[in-house]
Parts: C-alpha cells; structure tokens; sequence
C-alpha cells in the first residue's frame, strides 16, 4: 500500500517518455487545458508529446485503504506541410512516436508503488494537411493508504 500523489505519477511518465523519446520530440510536458483551441496559439514545439490526467475513481478496498484508478492520455500532436499521411507515417510522424511511448509505458510500472500501465486505447482525433493528433491512454491502480 502507499500513499500516491497523482503528480508523482505524471513526473514518472514524463521521465519514461524522455529517456525513450529522447529527441524525437520537441516538447514533453504535462497538460490540461483545451488542446484544439491552443493548438495554434499555444507555441508548442512539434512534435509535441502532452501528458493529459484524464480520469481518476476510487473504491474503498479496507476501512483504512482504497484501490485507486488513474488514467492519462498522452497527446500526440505532430505538423506535417507534406499532408495528413505524412504526418501519420513517416519518419518522426506520429505512428513512430505511439511505437516509442508503447515501448517506454507499456507494462512499467515507472518505479512506483502501481500496477503496471496497461494501454486502454489509441485514436486518431485530428487528421488534416497540417497537423496529426493522435491520444493514447493508458490506465494504472495502486492501493492508497487513508
């Protein structure tokens, strides 16, 4: 049992995806604003990568403990000028960055005191002849001390 702070997990996955993406991403950092409205005005470095808190339950597992559910969704957002299948499919597109967050999330449980991240689903939320944004979840539960 432990005692998690939902920060801890987002500073785990942001180091796991950093030492897998390495520079294959120009920006790495957690999120939680509304991305199609910042997409143009935010001025991140693309490719981005966006570690998005996206759900958190609880359910009492003892008088003094409770299995706690976090999911987060990685945004991948990736601009391509040579059109939406270059930005899906070729080198640096976002296809090759949700192969490197597989590697870095899939299974890990990031030195923490969690189950091992399971991927829940990855989907395609803008395809068009300038940026490509794909979302990933990926779901983990610990048992937290009260």
């Amino acid at each position: 049992m432990t005692d998690l702070a939902l920060a801890a997990v987002e500073d785990a996955v942001l180091q796991a995806l950093q030492a897998q993406l390495g520079t294959q991403v120009q920006t790495l950092e957690t999120y939680q604003g509304d991305w199609r409205g910042d997409l143009q005005g935010e001025g991140w470095r693309l490719p981005a990568v966006l570690v998005m808190l996206a759900n958190t339950r609880s359910e009492a597992a003892t008088m003094r403990s409770y299995d706690l559910t976090i999911d987060f969704t990685l945004l991948v957002v990736v601009r391509q000028l040579r059109g939406e299948a270059s930005g899906r499919r070729q080198e640096g597109g976002a296809y090759q960055i949700l192969a490197a967050i597989r590697q870095a999330l899939w299974h890990q449980d990031l030195g923490l005191e969690v189950l091992p991240l399971a991927l829940v689903r990855e989907e395609p939320l803008l395809n068009n002849r300038e940026f490509t944004v794909y979302a990933a979840q990926y779901r983990t539960q610990a048992v937290v001390d009260l």
